[in-house]
């Protein structure tokens, strides 16, 4: 299929892949047995043979990637979740993302000189994005210029480039990864979330000053600012602060089920109820 051809390739094209590192280029941190037997049945039973275009939607297909979907699956699955969000506006601008790679050929002095600057800065720890003459560079820079132009507004910021980088390496092809990318900023998170002020901080200090206060309270003897170290975690969706595993399978349920609580006051109203759902005394 698809995935095996994908890796056959990566050989092909990086002979000197080590086995410190796993198929995404990260280094391996401790050996983990990614999926047990019934898991990857249950995939089999619900995936396999069937192209994105065939997916839907399901109670069992959140519950598998809310488990985490084993890699040989990931790909398929993230293109039927993007093409769920994007069908409309694709079908009417087919040639979207050509059409914008082509604006930045034919002007490349109105597009953000950062990126340029921080192609050299993206996942450095990966081997796939580490050697400079890597072809994966050349296609995150297309990807974020094509980003930049279909969002003005936005333009680029920091924080994009990694992003992008992760849907590259799981979908492949720079097309794909765009509409990752404009899927997260455009369809998930909150409006003007890479353009104004991050209320979602603000929204965390509360949930922590509520839910843990001797911790809340401790940081703030210690007059630490918490939200110097969040405020990355969620700009990037948690790209390179959580191990490689780990990071993929909040992708997986993030794409899927996107942004549950839009803003302070649905925050407020979820805290007043929770005590009341909790049923389990352990």
């Amino acid at each position: 299929g698809q995935e095996g051809e994908f890796y056959l390739f990566w050989n092909s094209q990086f002979p000197t892949f080590h086995r410190d590192y796993d198929e995404y280029g990260f280094r391996i941190a401790m050996d983990y047995k990614e999926c047990d037997g019934p898991l990857l049945a249950r995939c089999a039973q619900l995936l396999f043979g069937r192209a994105e275009g065939e997916l839907s939607s399901s109670t069992e297909l959140k519950n598998l990637l809310r488990t985490g979907l084993p890699r040989e699956y990931r790909a398929r699955v993230w293109r039927f979740m993007i093409q769920t969000r994007t069908k409309s506006l694709k079908e009417r601008h087919p040639n979207c993302y050509q059409e914008l790679c082509e604006k930045s050929r034919t002007s490349p002095h109105l597009v953000p000189r950062q990126i340029q600057l921080d192609l050299d800065r993206t996942l450095t720890s990966n081997q796939y994005f580490s050697p400079p003459s890597n072809p994966l560079i050349q296609k995150l820079e297309r990807v974020l210029q094509a980003f930049s132009w279909q969002n003005p507004t936005i333009g680029y910021v920091q924080g994009l480039n990694r992003l992008a980088a992760i849907a590259l390496l799981i979908l492949q092809d720079e097309e794909d990864a765009f509409w990752c990318l404009e899927v997260i900023v455009d369809y998930i998170m909150p409006p003007h979330y890479y353009t104004k002020d991050l209320a979602d901080q603000r929204v965390l200090k509360d949930l922590m000053s509520e839910k843990l206060p001797r911790l809340t309270a401790h940081l703030e003897a210690l007059k630490v600012d918490v939200s110097l170290i969040t405020v990355e975690w969620f700009l990037v969706l948690f790209v390179e602060s959580l191990p490689a595993r780990i990071l993929f399978k909040v992708w997986d349920a993030f794409l899927y089920e996107g942004i549950k609580i839009n803003d302070s006051v649905e925050m407020y109203q979820y805290l007043r109820i929770f005590p009341y759902t909790i049923a389990d005394g352990r």
